[in-house]
């Protein structure tokens, strides 16, 4: 990768080959301390087929654009996560390369424009846009400037991820069934109920993929499916989206659609889909009201904290004529929200630890039935 010499920036971009890896070292420039950060986000691009430059002066930011920016404030953000997977200390004057995109985060963060005279941290996966408002238990984000973009080393055409990675296949009209994960909005569950469904169903000799399909750029809950031994795990930013926020149902449903034929090489049983943040939210209810969702799902878990919200949760899945399995997550850290939901409801309400052996001999129930149609 090179710096641009035409475009006024006084830094030097140094690379390293390490381990025949090319790697982004630092910034050489007098008397300056600056050292550039690549992040997770950008894990998948070689930055040496591209070149650096100041962003034009009429330049129109796209969700997807990779980016440079300088870190002006730590706030929030005080550390990211490098394209190399190591935990990275942030500091003022640090130069960052991740995504630009949204986010949509009832927990944290609510980014739904990109100006670039007004740039924050989304994520510390390396997710940049411009914070509407937030969770008030969350502190301000770290505060970002754009000082560049990379374009293609034969062409003045910027790097986009979403162009890069995200090609549209045919959608197959034989996919491997697939079970839901659905909550009722953030932190009630979904994660962890998919990677403790996953190992427990290859535990059982159950050829098993699981993917995320919506969210925002993070190296978390990709890290917690691989960690399972499961036969494939993938999420929507493999894909190029720096985020599902915003999506058109064009592109939902070519991501479900090709991600879901990705699986089919390992040949699974069953493929678990996480869709994130939560039932109410504009994208789970888009996606939930495709035809290929539809006629691929064979069966729901539900995800949530409490017995009324895992109430409504449930009413609203019906509505939508999705069968639910059963209701985990959060839920079942109180005996007393367990035992009021099923008051009113006769869907079962099961641990993913305790009740393996019943979940799996659900699942297995809905594979089999399937399997026979």
């Amino acid at each position: 990768m090179n710096i641009n010499k035409g475009n006024k920036m006084n830094t030097l971009i140094v690379n390293k080959k390490l381990n025949d890896k090319i790697v982004i070292h630092k910034v050489e420039a007098p008397a300056s301390t600056t050292v550039l950060k690549s992040t997770w986000s950008i894990r998948k691009v070689k930055l040496e087929n591209y070149r650096f430059v100041k962003a034009p002066e009429n330049y129109i930011p796209k969700v997807g654009d990779v980016a440079g920016v300088k870190v002006l404030k730590v706030a929030n953000h005080s550390r990211i996560y490098s394209s190399e997977n190591k935990y990275v200390q942030l500091y003022k004057d640090d130069v960052i390369f991740g995504v630009l995109g949204y986010r949509y985060a009832s927990d944290a963060f609510h980014a739904d424009t990109i100006d670039i005279n007004n740039l924050h941290l989304l994520t510390n996966a390396g997710l940049i846009g411009t914070v509407r408002d937030k969770h008030s238990s969350i502190s301000e984000p770290t505060r970002l400037k754009l000082i560049g973009v990379f374009v293609n080393n034969n062409s003045s055409e910027i790097l986009n991820l979403k162009t890069e990675f995200f090609k549209r296949k045919r959608i197959n009209s034989a996919y491997p069934p697939v079970i839901l994960i659905i909550g009722t909005g953030m932190n009630s569950g979904k994660t962890t109920t998919a990677a403790r469904l996953g190992r427990s169903l290859i535990e059982k000799g159950i050829k098993t993929a699981i993917l995320k399909v919506t969210g925002s750029v993070s190296q978390r809950d990709l890290f917690e499916f691989e960690s399972t031994g499961v036969n494939y795990t993938a999420d929507f930013s493999d894909y190029g989206f720096p985020s599902t926020y915003m999506c058109n149902q064009d592109e939902l449903t070519g991501l479900f659609s090709i991600m879901l034929e990705d699986t089919i090489p390992t040949q699974p049983d069953v493929v678990i889909v996480e869709i994130a943040d939560g039932i109410l939210q504009r994208e789970t209810q888009m996606l939930l009201k495709t035809d290929i969702v539809r006629n691929s799902c064979i069966g729901v878990v539900l995800t949530a904290p409490c017995s009324c919200s895992a109430l409504t949760l449930a009413e609203k899945v019906k509505q939508l004529n999705y069968s639910p399995i059963a209701v985990t997550g959060t839920i079942t850290n109180s005996p007393l929200f367990m035992q009021e939901f099923t008051q009113y409801d006769t869907t079962p309400v099961l641990d993913t630890q305790t009740s393996r052996d019943q979940f799996v001999e659900l699942i297995k129930a809905k594979i089999n039935t399937t399997v026979k149609l």
